[in-house]
């Protein structure tokens, strides 16, 4: 289940970073060029997003539920793993680039500095990452081949995760819009691939299904790697200045970013140290449904968060209450559907869980106030609204309500987890619209103007190919 950064930073993935494109293109040009990149936004993103939704549903599907519940949980810990890696610094370059979006030295700097923190916290949480991952899945009797295996496929898409982030990022900023989503595509393809032909073969398990889902991730990272080196001018070496100004942008926000990784699978990690395998692939299956709103969220950063990052002061509440009211309506159609047709929601989930509607209709209403965070962070990013006072009530207000859960209700079964993950995000838009109110009064912390002058690198500086 997914709350706001999450559902952006969520993953902090390459799909869900801005396109500074965008920003140009939706602050002025006419309605035609405008509705030519949004088309393309569709098209793009659209058909990968809609690819890797098709082969998280059929494995779904394909597997049975103490398969799943290993493909589950593993995917939920290694999505928390990268979140911990990256702590938010692959998704300040779009911002920080700001305007300098032809400089190709700027956009190297920043791709550099950002893989070198990534690589130092990869370093540092990694070893921790596997002792609790072993404690964990120890209790449900996974066996040591299986739990190694797993393990080491995160290890593997984690590393190569940062690739994507990062390169895909210098992709993004030069407007090659093309080019990004057919890498993602291509991958999309191999994982649909690779999945029905081991599943026709009868050889899918919870093992071969994470195994080719790093494999995608590593032809993905390769590919950006070796493209964007024709687009930017990449140094060996950080530059100091700007891992400071990284620092500086995301510093407040990393309590959130580490609370986010650690709340975002709490439902999940509660049930597989407090119930069965059938209980952590029922809770699994259903967040899979939280992955239908990732083109919205998609949506926001590439074309919302544009918007909003070229506002005056005096556009920012109105457009915000307009974008709230759209998501309201939409999550209104989306959770009246899974109270009327509830049956159409748990097809897709498949007969294994056909018998989890009351789950559904809480699962559904959780991800809708998990978008209406999203759209509030993604205000919040784009202007630049981030403190240390306002991460502390985020993660303030999230605690107390998941404590008092805990206390007075409990997360015994799956229904009481789903329900845990409605009232965690409820607490998020709550303490996501105080920070709002407080940062449109307060006004932007970091500036984008950096001094470089006790930057050592020079343009003839060593680059990486």
């Amino acid at each position: 289940m997914h709350s706001s950064s999450a559902v952006k930073h969520e993953h902090s993935s390459p799909s869900s970073r801005s396109l500074y494109l965008l920003q140009n293109v939706l602050r002025s040009g006419g309605i035609r060029r405008k509705a030519r990149i949004c088309l393309t936004f569709l098209a793009g993103q659209g058909s990968a997003q809609a690819l890797n939704l098709v082969v998280g549903f059929l494995v779904l599907r394909w597997l049975d539920v103490g398969s799943y519940a290993r493909y589950g949980l593993t995917y939920g810990f290694q999505s928390t793993a990268n979140l911990l890696v990256d702590l938010g610094f692959s998704a300040t370059i779009i911002a920080l680039v700001g305007h300098r979006i032809e400089d190709r030295r700027v956009i190297g700097n920043y791709v550099r500095a950002g893989r070198q923190l990534r690589l130092r916290m990869l370093a540092a949480v990694m070893p921790v990452a596997g002792i609790v991952f072993l404690f964990m899945t120890n209790r449900l009797q996974w066996g040591a081949a299986s739990q190694i295996g797993l393990l080491l496929s995160i290890f593997v898409a984690i590393y190569f995760s940062g690739l994507q982030a990062y390169y895909g990022s210098a992709l993004i900023v030069t407007r090659r819009l093309g080019t990004y989503y057919r890498i993602q595509l291509y991958a999309s393809v191999g994982r649909l691939g690779g999945c029905a032909l081991l599943h026709f073969a009868g050889h899918l398990d919870a093992m071969t299904a994470v195994w080719i889902n790093a494999a995608g991730l590593v032809g993905a990272g390769l590919a950006y790697k070796k493209l964007s080196s024709q687009l930017m001018d990449e140094p060996l070496c950080a530059s100091p200045p700007i891992v400071r100004q990284m620092l500086r942008y995301v510093m407040p926000n990393i309590p959130g970013v580490i609370f986010y990784a650690l709340q975002g699978q709490i439902a999940v990690f509660l049930i597989a140290i407090l119930g069965q395998n059938k209980n952590v692939a029922q809770v699994s299956a259903l967040a899979r449904l939280g992955q239908l709103f990732i083109l919205l969220s998609a949506f926001n950063t590439m074309v919302v968060e544009p918007w909003f990052a070229r506002s005056s002061e005096k556009q920012v509440l109105p457009r915000y209450f307009a974008a709230l009211g759209g998501a309201v309506c939409l999550s209104v159609l989306c959770v009246g559907s899974s109270l009327i047709y509830p049956g159409c929601w748990l097809w897709i989930l498949g007969t294994n869980y056909q018998n989890l509607n009351l789950e559904l209709t809480w699962t559904i209403l959780a991800n809708c106030v998990g978008y209406l965070v999203a759209i509030t962070w993604t205000v919040i990013s784009a202007r630049r609204l981030i403190y240390w006072s306002s991460t502390l009530l985020h993660i303030g207000l999230i605690l107390a309500a998941e404590i008092a859960f805990i206390v007075f209700v409990g997360v015994p079964t799956t229904l009481r987890a789903v329900e845990f993950g409605f009232v965690s995000a409820l607490a998020a838009l709550i303490a996501q619209c105080i920070n709002l109110t407080y940062g449109l009064k307060r006004g932007p912390r970091v500036n984008l103007n950096v001094d470089e002058t006790d930057n050592r690198l020079t343009p003839e500086s060593v680059l990486i190919s």
